[in-house]
């Protein structure tokens, strides 16, 4: 039995650890793979260069669903007089998102840090140290995001990062529910819930009220290291019991998009891609077969 969500391969398998493909390596790799969508990192408005290539790349590839992670500042103080612009520049790029594919989603955050700092525990920094002033400023920007993909019949989801004030599930529920979002519903990046500390373990999370509507999931694992927070890891080969967190998903009647993240991972993309394909493939088929496997099976 197939997969019940559509498997999305995301922009940092290729762009970034001192490398660059083309956009239509990129989508072929997909395609080639079998994943139904292709995540986007940001393309800025005014890049028709960029966007000409991801359109005709979108298009050749027979790659079925677009999304776009689109990361808006604008809620410090420092930020704030920006802000106007930050939603406007937001805005177009849902336009162009748009005509690439009319039902794409935006995979939409906040990287304003009230803290001004990235200290190595998260709890230091991000929604801890928000003020009202902050929350007030990140609702309108998601507002006006949410008001944008209403209008044109599209989704969208908010995005935890660590230190960013959209860092943990809580602070996405409360942004959704101070911008009165239509159709801008919570995510959840396990990569990032997983080292923060201040975030429940993934079945508390999901029993917080207001997540059954989640409708974004993004994998990548990894192990903590001395000095620094964390470094990634292939799906198997982590801290984070994917698995588990998978089950639980399904168990829970999950349909939403699963987006494979390769972030800092390096070497051959089309192999990471692979190994993160036929890992949830293979996760999904293991709990079919047996389903006392799955640990969230009651």
């Amino acid at each position: 039995m197939p997969l019940p969500n559509p498997l999305y391969l995301f922009n940092n398998h290729f762009a970034g650890h001192r490398r660059n493909y083309p956009y239509h390596t990129r989508l072929a790799i997909a395609a080639d793979l079998g994943f139904d969508g292709y995540e986007l990192h940001p393309i800025e408005p005014n890049d028709d260069k960029s966007w000409d290539e991801a359109a005709a790349a979108f298009k050749a590839s027979g790659i079925r669903h677009a999304g776009m992670y689109v990361v808006a500042k604008g809620a410090t103080d420092a930020e704030f007089p920006a802000i106007d612009a930050e939603i406007e520049r937001t805005r177009r790029i849902i336009e162009r998102l748009h005509a690439i594919d009319p039902h794409a989603f935006l995979n939409f955050t906040v990287m304003s840090n009230p803290a001004g700092t990235s200290p190595p525990d998260y709890r230091e920094a991000g929604s801890a140290k928000a003020e009202l002033r902050h929350w007030e400023r990140t609702a309108r920007i998601v507002r006006a995001a949410d008001d944008e993909l209403a209008a044109r019949g599209m989704s969208g989801n908010l995005y935890n990062h660590v230190w960013f004030i959209i860092d943990t599930p809580a602070a996405e529920l409360r942004v959704l529910q101070d911008a009165g979002a239509k159709v801008i519903r919570p995510g959840v990046a396990i990569f990032h819930s997983h080292f923060h500390l201040g975030v429940p373990d993934f079945p508390a999370l999901l029993a917080t009220p207001g997540m059954e509507r989640i409708g974004y999931f993004a994998v990548l694992n990894g192990w903590p290291k001395p000095a620094e927070p964390f470094r990634t890891r292939p799906l198997d080969d982590g801290n984070i019991d994917l698995a588990a967190a998978l089950g639980l998903l399904w168990s829970k009647g999950y349909t939403g998009p699963i987006v494979s993240q390769a972030y800092d991972l390096g070497g051959d993309p089309y192999e990471t891609a692979r190994r993160a394909r036929d890992y949830i493939r293979d996760v999904h088929a293991r709990f079919l077969r047996n389903p006392a496997l799955n640990p969230a099976t009651p």
